[in-house]
């Protein structure tokens, strides 16, 4: 591996300790003034996909609106994909309309999602990956996200499966 390859892994990596950090005090923060995050989360995600979602076209992506819940969560994983900020082979998304599973073979934030789970007695985490796509079902079709619930399953190291499921016609 040449020295470049080797810095890019090395500012890859510190990145993604500094996503984790934010991203786990964020969860913490709102654990300790909501005491459950669940619904900050959802908006807070909502809000905050937006101005990526406006970059995807300069980074060779397409945002697609008016889908529902499973063929939004499909979306956003595949053109994600093509921003780079994803590897769609860590990927998995796969069900139907009524019921999905998303599984993250390198989920970025396994490490504050278990860190949480063993110091925070919270009925739910509000997971991250969960939460990206319901914002994106969201994002595409305003309304739709409400319509569904998740339970997340994590695994120290991953992979982490979501389950997701319609519980609102």
């Amino acid at each position: 591996m040449s020295e470049e390859c080797k810095d890019l892994e090395k500012k890859i990596d510190a990145v993604m300790t500094v996503m984790n950090a934010w991203v786990y005090g964020i969860e913490k923060t709102a654990n300790s003034f909501f005491g459950k995050p669940e619904a900050f989360y959802r908006q807070w995600i909502i809000i905050s996909l937006r101005p990526f979602i406006a970059k995807w076209k300069e980074l060779g992506a397409e945002f697609k609106y008016d889908l529902e819940g499973f063929d939004a969560a499909k979306m956003y994983v595949e053109e994600v994909s093509k921003t780079g900020f994803m590897d769609k082979k860590d990927h998995k998304i796969h069900g139907d309309s009524e019921n999905f599973v998303y599984t993250v073979n390198k989920c970025p934030y396994n490490e504050h999602c278990n860190l949480l789970s063993s110091e925070d007695k919270v009925d739910k985490l509000a997971c991250n990956r969960a939460m990206v796509i319901i914002g994106a079902i969201e994002n595409s079709k305003p309304g739709e996200s409400k319509k569904w619930e998740y339970k997340p399953q994590f695994i120290n190291g991953g992979p982490c499966t979501i389950e997701f499921k319609k519980i609102k016609k």
